[in-house]
């Protein structure tokens, strides 16, 4: 998720963070928790920070580890 989300924001010219989460009503520091992936935005709130971006929601927040599992699936299986 954090990967995304701060390529996401650096490529749409955003430096620093202080102009998207006041955009979108939050504390600086709760975004960064936000993209260092130790806070989950809600849906309303992932949305807002998607409009000011440009982008889908998907395109912030794609879980990777959900695609390295998909590409490595014997790594997840569980030893009983």
């Amino acid at each position: 998720m954090r990967r995304n989300l701060r390529h996401i924001r650096i490529s749409k010219g955003y430096k620093e963070v202080d102009v998207i989460a006041q955009r979108v009503g939050i504390s600086t520091s709760y975004y960064y928790k936000i993209e260092q992936g130790k806070r989950t935005p809600s849906v309303d709130l992932a949305k807002k920070i998607a409009d000011v971006l440009n982008c889908t929601v998907d395109e912030l927040f794609y879980n990777e580890s959900l695609n390295e599992m998909s590409s490595n699936p014997s790594r997840n299986l569980k030893r009983r």
